[in-house]
């Protein structure tokens, strides 16, 4: 059996989730406007 986990500890577990999925989506648009920026500095 799993313990049951406190409000603080249920909501900071979602806050991490959270902080990790913009993380991710941040690193992704980075990777993605690096591309598009690199493509109109270098034309074929």
């Amino acid at each position: 059996m799993e313990r049951e986990l406190t409000p603080v500890e249920a909501r900071s577990g979602v806050v991490s989730g959270r902080i990790l999925t913009i993380l991710v989506l941040s690193s992704l648009g980075a990777i993605a406007a690096l591309a598009i920026a690199w493509f109109f500095i270098f034309p074929q």
